[in-house]
């Protein structure tokens, strides 16, 4: 009875050391100008030049993807992660999916813990190939001639790695590998898990709220990225418990230096 009740003691114990270890990051991205922008940005027709049938009937009327801001000032597609001082990232043990799909990618970025191996593929009917962009990772150029065709790609270091497709011109997206474990992406999925077109994205009435759970207690510091906006970060002590609040605004971002 003593060893039972000593057992049950330290789970006890051991879920109330977890619980008061962590807590949730949360905030919201908004959009307040920039130096380019004093006002929300109209989105660009996408020059969509191909015969293929079926990327001219996915694709009419699409609009770029590289800036969607919503009614409520919400900015889609911001990665936002937590690096915590003496924590490491570690792969996923799942390997998440690149799809294409529509004539165009999805998602439309992609964040990963450095070290993670993603799936790399094709849901269309017509021919596609990934061209990534790394600087940091290996730049890879693959043809995905149809459907289904799988290949993997092992993101070892930090980087936000742009993805092109040689065969259709407008298509663009990003695999960001960030080292850390607490991350999230703004406005990408819904209640249901089911990823939001751009087109609705911009309709809605979201405020670019983002969570990150569980995040661990300690010095740490918040980083934002955008495809155009650039990158601002905030450094910050998580609580052993509760909330954090983390808000950036458009303002904040900076653009890379230019080399």
């Amino acid at each position: 009875m003593k060893h039972l009740t000593f057992i049950l003691a330290l789970i006890v114990c051991v879920t109330f050391v977890g619980s008061v270890n962590a807590a949730t990051v949360t905030g919201t991205i908004t959009f307040d100008g920039t130096e380019e922008y004093t006002e929300v940005p109209a989105r660009k027709l996408l020059d969509i030049n191909t015969n293929e049938q079926h990327c001219i009937t996915t694709t009419k009327g699409a609009k770029s993807e590289e800036l969607v801001i919503s009614k409520g000032k919400g900015i889609q597609n911001v990665v936002v992660y937590v690096r915590v001082s003496g924590q490491k990232a570690t792969p996923l043990k799942e390997k998440p999916k690149l799809d294409q799909k529509d004539c165009r990618y999805l998602p439309h970025v992609l964040a990963v813990p450095t070290g993670t191996t993603v799936i790399l593929t094709s849901d269309d009917p017509v021919a596609h190939n990934v061209n990534a962009h790394a600087t940091k990772n290996e730049a890879k150029n693959l043809l995905i001639s149809k459907k289904g065709i799988k290949f993997d790609y092992t993101l070892s270091k930090a980087e936000a790695i742009k993805l092109t497709c040689d065969v259709h011109a407008w298509m663009s997206g990003y695999i960001v590998a960030v080292d850390s474990n607490f991350y999230t992406v703004t406005g990408q999925k819904d209640e249901k898990g089911k990823f939001i077109h751009p087109d609705d994205y911009e309709k809605s009435a979201d405020t670019g709220k983002y969570t990150i759970k569980d995040v661990a207690a300690g010095r740490a510091r918040v980083v934002v990225w955008h495809e155009t906006l650039g990158t601002a970060n905030k450094t910050v002590q998580v609580p052993e418990t509760g909330e954090l609040k983390v808000d950036f605004k458009s303002s904040e971002f900076k653009k890379p230096k230019k080399k």
